[in-house]
């Protein structure tokens, strides 16, 4: 299978969700990623700082993605609930 170098929005939302989903100790459930062209912004709440950085690595990593840019908000709890969403 060959990389593709132009990968759809949702291709790149997809592979990133599950480069997301199989980080051990970040709740993925709560971070939405948009791709615009090569750039994914990752929305949502984590919940610690060292979650955020987590998650952006993670998301840089997905072949494709050239920038992440993090509107992530932290909730300082454990189970990353949030009352925003």
């Amino acid at each position: 299978m060959n990389a593709t170098a132009d990968k759809t929005a949702a291709e790149l939302e997809r592979q990133v969700s599950e480069r997301l989903a199989a980080l051990p100790d970040v709740d993925s459930s709560m971070i939405e990623p948009h791709a615009e062209g090569t750039k994914v912004i990752l929305e949502g709440s984590v919940d610690t700082v060292f979650s955020a950085r987590k998650a952006v690595l993670s998301a840089e990593t997905v072949d494709g993605v050239h920038d992440v840019e993090s509107h992530l908000t932290l909730t300082g709890q454990r189970n990353g609930a949030s009352t925003s969403h």
